[in-house]
């Protein structure tokens, strides 16, 4: 009977409208083989968890190391199940308890914990400390990056009371910056002479590799997967350009005719590689400009003077964002046109045809970008970036010396309309913290949840005017930061690596190109639900599912499958995950139909 009634009085459908059944009665729910857990071979804080069900089930693992207990909730329904499980620490035992649910609630819990005891992280691995941790007040999630030494360079994934949690040794030795998809793998890119893109799934499986076209290598410095189906990256292409200063002390010295290393972006598709765009510093740019930068690398393929480190997109006018650290300059042009909009950096020895596009500072206090990482555009259109530093100063100005200088991360305003720029927050203007300076590298990222901002101080040379160690004065020191986004900033992070018992004179220290703010080890896609269920409670539909509570839900009703409005907002009951809500108005129609919608 109350079958009948829930046929005829509301049908459930999923985010998609599709109609979906009822079942009359729930039947036990049991695990048909497995569990099982095989370790990850080039991940070995992860592992597989495998297993079959007789009906349709989701999984649920409960996790103790003996220290800690923890939970994971996978909400995807099937049969088969292969999941990795990540999130394990070094050294630990761990006992893994492992629950299945039908769509109807029936759990099922095997009868015996697995067991992943997980061996202590490699000798090579660098030292770290944590300086400050107060996870309460910081962005929630984990930090990505990978860190180097003189032994090893590994991909590491920390939590926020900087235990690691995930590592792989990097595939190849040059790699240097790793960012995660939204499919949860990892992107790296690398060049010559492996000279390619690749992703990595989170057990260390290479799972797609991508070659540049010919006459485009990789350079490593940038390489992102955007959101319409393309890999963009830098390269590297040598051009001869005369009239090119031969002093950086001397203004009048003579020119003379070099090859420059052009640092074009380059634009291919994600499915098969095909050269889509080329856009060239040196078709909008002044090919002669230099600075105290320009002779700093030698490069194969000519003088250093752009050396591009970053690309973003500026979705809201269809335009791309590069940053040049010899040109001590960020400039953006039109995607479609490569027509010049702007140039960010300090007036010096920019020729007649490009004052137009300078920007004008106003406001104080006012700090140029020198050197400068990886600038962003945050959820206020201000741009944030690293700002190195490098000199403080364009020839032919007296420099400032390394140790009397600073490194920080800077916000900026940038009004195109009057083509003027404010700055509006600076990591700098904190009365807490070590007064850091990087010869190169580093990161700024904003953090959408706390507003705080994470900074990487990938390469510090100098600790308050004196190297890290007294022993190696060439030794580096990597500092990754969180600051609070006040006009006072406070550090709630502090992670250094650096290896202060190593007294000998030959240790080189750390290095870090940037670190990541992740919100999680795992994706979390928007999907449809798809084991919406009602029942009659006393005459009120009752309406149950199961589904990621990372992202929010809302109900929805109808009469005629084709107008539908917003009813409510279900609450989680019981487990996590499991949401719940009561249509108290269902009453009032013939016929009632709902889905669940995902935002």
């Amino acid at each position: 009977m109350i079958q009948q009634y829930m046929a005829r009085q509301f049908v459930m459908a999923s985010l998609i409208a599709a109609i979906l059944t009822i079942s009359p009665w729930s039947r036990a729910i049991t695990i048909l083989s497995g569990p099982s857990f095989t370790p990850a071979t080039n991940a070995p804080l992860a592992g597989l968890l495998q297993l079959t069900t007789d009906v349709d089930s989701r999984v649920s693992v409960l996790v103790s190391d003996g220290t800690d207990i923890w939970e994971r909730d996978f909400y995807d329904y099937a049969t088969t199940h292969s999941v990795p499980l990540l999130g394990f620490k070094p050294n630990q035992t761990n006992q893994i308890l492992v629950t299945v649910y039908d769509k109807d609630r029936n759990a099922y819990t095997a009868a015996q914990p697995l067991t992943f005891v997980t061996a202590p992280l490699p000798t090579n691995f660098p030292p770290w400390t944590v300086l400050t941790s107060e996870p309460s007040v910081m962005e929630p999630g984990y930090t990505l990056f990978i860190i180097f030494s003189g032994s090893a360079d590994y991909i590491t994934i920390m939590d926020n009371s900087g235990e690691v949690v995930w590592y792989s040794p990097s595939p190849w030795s040059g790699s240097s910056d790793v960012r995660q998809l939204d499919n949860g793998d990892l992107f790296m890119e690398e060049d010559l002479p492996a000279n390619c893109f690749q992703e990595i799934n989170m057990l260390g499986q290479i799972v797609q590799t991508w070659h540049p076209p010919a006459g485009y290598t990789v350079n490593p410095h940038e390489g992102l997967v955007t959101d319409h189906g393309t890999i963009m990256y830098l390269s590297d292409v040598s051009e001869v350009v005369s009239n090119f200063p031969s002093s950086l002390t001397i203004s009048n010295a003579p020119l003379m005719t070099v090859n420059v290393d052009d640092n074009p972006v380059v634009e291919i598709s994600f499915t098969n590689s095909a050269l889509l765009n080329v856009w060239s510093p040196l078709d909008v740019l002044d090919p002669t400009r230099v600075t105290y930068l320009t002779f700093e690398f030698g490069q194969v393929d000519g003088v250093d003077n752009e050396h591009a480190n970053a690309i973003i997109e500026d979705t809201n006018d269809n335009s791309i964002i590069v940053s040049l650290r010899d040109q001590n300059a960020v400039y953006k042009f039109a995607r479609s046109t490569g027509q010049l909009k702007w140039i960010l950096g300090p007036h010096a020895l920019w020729g007649t045809n490009w004052q137009p596009y300078l920007l004008t500072p106003v406001g104080t206090p006012f700090d140029w970008n020198y050197g400068q990482h990886a600038p962003e555009l945050t959820p206020q259109g201000t741009l944030l970036l690293y700002n190195d530093g490098n000199e403080r100063a364009s020839p032919y100005d007296p420099p400032v010396a390394d140790q009397d200088n600073y490194s920080s991360a800077v916000e900026y305003n940038i009004n195109e309309t009057n083509m003027t720029v404010s700055e509006v927050w600076n990591s700098a203007w904190q009365t807490n913290q070590d007064r850091l300076f990087t010869l190169v590298v580093g990161k700024a990222q904003w953090l959408p949840q706390t507003r705080d901002v994470l900074v990487t101080y990938g390469y510090v040379t100098y600790v308050n005017g004196v190297p890290p160690s007294t022993n190696a004065p060439n030794a580096t020191m990597v500092r990754i930061i969180e600051y609070t986004h006040d006009p006072v900033p406070q550090v709630v992070f502090d992670l250094s690596f650096f290896d202060n018992s190593n007294t000998s004179t030959n240790y080189g220290g750390d290095f870090c190109y940037r670190a990541y703010q992740i919100p999680d080890l795992y994706p979390h896609p928007a999907e449809p639900v798809t084991d919406l269920v009602a029942h009659d409670e006393n005459r009120i539909p009752l309406l149950e599912f199961s589904a990621d509570p990372t992202h929010s839900y809302l109900i929805q009703a109808s009469t005629d499958l084709k107008n539908w409005t917003t009813i409510g907002t279900p609450v989680q009951e019981g487990g996590v995950g499991d949401y719940d809500f009561e249509d108290l108005y269902a009453n009032q129609f013939t016929n009632r139909f709902y889905r669940v919608v995902t935002q």
